[in-house]
């Protein structure tokens, strides 16, 4: 009787650890958007994760979680099991946002870990065509002439578009009135009947209405031209040295995920990046994507977030 306890344990032991490691995924796995549908991190979350559940053969559910600027959803994968089965598509303004409230139960540094960034677009500077300036340096010139006067506008108070022409202040010491709107939609309505000066916006959303002549294409903040409007010219290149900056669309793990599920997730992520459709895609939202470690993510975010930081802090920007 004793003989047959002690093979059974044995037998036990040698079985569990196997079942416990059992290949990842083993059940669906959540993406977290905390956003609306319809938006571009939802896009390509969708995208992913149709493309995952393929690859993977198991299913990758995107789950909308939007509300306080991204915040409420980041908080809730903070604190998942880091196993891998609930991750997050995280934007520019929904990663920064943490910084622009002064209660949060998360650090958006220290709690995730970097899987992969998905694609990265330029911001867009643009201009109503009556602005008597066509250039970088015929805006600057003309923001201080009349320091306080031009109007720009953006989504809203400390978003992506409100905190990068921040930045564009504070590398050409000019002045502009700063118009906030509730969304992009009104933001460049407004600037189309000319009601505000100018703004940054996505390539994807006022190129065409350059094309068309309702607005002027001034720059983009990319380190190089964008594929999507190659006769745009960078914002350095215009005259501002080091400035760049990007929308960024990522996934995120909570922190303390398992470096085997990273590398897979990882691996399969890096076939979809430089997949043609994929690429296709990123380029019609007037971006760039290319396969990369999580590692050279992790680098991206750690010399891109302390800028946003820093315009936070200098500005005051918060959202109560």
């Amino acid at each position: 009787m004793r003989t047959s306890v002690v093979l059974a344990a044995l037998l036990a032991a040698c079985i569990a650890p196997a079942w416990a490691q059992a290949p990842y995924p083993a059940k669906p796995v959540r993406i977290v958007v905390p956003f609306p549908p319809g938006g571009p991190t939802d896009l390509l979350a969708r995208v992913l994760a149709q493309k995952l559940g393929e690859s993977m053969g198991q299913q990758f559910v995107v789950d909308n979680r939007p509300g306080a600027t991204g915040t409420i959803a980041a908080a809730m994968v903070a604190k998942s099991p880091p196993d891998g089965y609930t991750l997050i598509m995280h934007a520019t303004s929904s990663h920064v946002s943490a910084y622009l409230y002064r209660k949060i139960t998360y650090d958006p540094m220290k709690d995730f870990a970097p899987v992969a960034n998905a694609g990265t677009l330029a911001f867009y500077l643009v201009t109503h065509p009556s602005l008597p300036a066509k250039t970088v340096k015929e805006v600057i010139a003309l923001a201080k002439r009349r320091p306080g006067e031009l109007a720009f506008s953006s989504p809203g108070s400390g978003s992506g578009g409100h905190l990068v022409m921040e930045m564009f202040k504070a590398a050409t010491g000019i002045n502009l009135l700063h118009v906030p709107y509730k969304g992009a939609a009104p933001s460049i309505a407004d600037l189309i009947a000319g009601q505000v000066s100018l703004t940054f916006d996505t390539i994807s959303t006022s190129h065409p209405h350059v094309k068309t002549g309702r607005l002027r294409g001034i720059a983009v903040s990319s380190s190089k031209r964008m594929p999507a409007a190659p006769e745009i010219p960078t914002v350095m290149e215009s005259g501002v040295p080091g400035f760049e900056n990007y929308i960024w669309f990522g996934l995120l793990a909570p922190a303390g995920t398992p470096s085997g599920v990273m590398s897979r997730l990882s691996g399969e992520i890096n076939k979809v990046l430089g997949a043609p459709d994929y690429q296709q895609r990123m380029q019609t939202l007037g971006g760039v994507a290319a396969p990369h470690s999580p590692e050279q993510f992790a680098d991206f975010l750690r010399s891109d977030t302390p800028k946003w930081i820093k315009v936070i802090n200098d500005t005051g920007a918060r959202v109560e």
